[in-house]
């Protein structure tokens, strides 16, 4: 298990977080953690789309530098956060998921993804 995968470990180590994902920006998985049967590599092009509507919108709104953004489902949350200048993570997980483990993990393991990749 890579240094990446480790840390990746450690969202799906979040009761409810199936996936865990780090995607460049160009919408290319760059590794991942997923429940058997995901797709993280369709997750990677998809989220790479909403990812960067989401920062497009908060710099057209003068709001700045994207720090997480969260998307709800019905069957539950989705999580996109940048990791770098190049990558961002994505979180998928359940609806009864703890919300607040998953952001204190993301502010936690962003630098560490960071450097483990190479970022």
């Amino acid at each position: 298990m890579t240094n990446i995968q480790k840390i990746l470990a450690e969202f799906t180590g979040i009761e409810g977080v199936h996936t865990a994902c780090l995607v460049g920006r160009d919408g290319f998985l760059l590794d991942s953690m997923a429940r058997s049967g995901i797709d993280a590599e369709m997750i990677g092009a998809i989220a790479s789309s909403g990812f960067g509507s989401a920062e497009s919108m908060g710099m057209q709104l003068g709001q700045g530098n994207l720090n997480m953004t969260m998307l709800e489902y019905a069957e539950g949350p989705v999580l996109f956060a940048p990791v770098g200048e190049e990558a961002f993570l994505v979180i998928v997980a359940d609806k009864d998921t703890n919300l607040g483990w998953i952001r204190i993990a993301i502010k936690k393991n962003s630098k560490r993804i960071q450097e483990a990749a190479s970022l």
